[in-house]
């Protein structure tokens, strides 16, 4: 009779722990099932993503660019783009930035949207079959005749790049 007590209260302990550990691995298995889901919807977004870029023209400080939506998804977050530009300036020196976007005034190292052609559907949302026309500041700019490099990768992650010279 004397063990039989502290049998029930180590039996009520191990009950009780499995019960915690039981429910705690149910939650975790139920966020990771919840965070594959999330990250095969995003997967499927990006494979119906395509982007082109069209016409490069480099008018020093100025690049102007076309990101051409080829794809099936609609893009929006600019905020959430990423520009760099690898370019040599008229002095020789190698330069690599990243350029934010920028909804205001053109300022340097900014880019910003000039256009979007055929923006009848959702105005200001890059939808399949349109344009955006892109201004990017480069400060200091790039050097007449120099070749230089242009990537941007969209909010899902997909990159295309062009070769332009300045």
């Amino acid at each position: 009779m004397e063990t039989s007590i502290p049998a029930a209260v180590i039996a009520a302990i191990l009950i009780v722990s499995a019960m915690v550990l039981a429910r705690t691995g149910y939650h975790s298995f139920d966020n990771m099932g919840q965070v594959w889901k999330e990250m095969e919807a995003r997967s499927t977004e990006q494979v119906h993503t395509r982007v082109t870029i069209g016409n490069v023209t480099s008018s020093s400080p100025h690049v102007d660019a076309d990101l051409q939506n080829d794809g099936s998804t609609t893009l929006a977050g600019y905020d959430r783009m990423d520009v760099l530009v690898e370019y040599t300036t008229g002095g020789g020196a190698p330069v690599l930035a990243w350029i934010p976007y920028t909804n205001g005034a053109l300022a340097p190292n900014t880019w910003t949207i000039q256009n979007i052609i055929n923006d009848a559907f959702e105005p200001g949302f890059l939808n399949p079959s349109e344009t955006l026309e892109m201004r990017i500041w480069l400060d200091p700019p790039a050097g007449v005749g120099t070749t230089n490099r242009l990537l941007i990768a969209t909010e899902l992650g997909v990159t295309v790049s062009t070769v332009f010279t300045g």
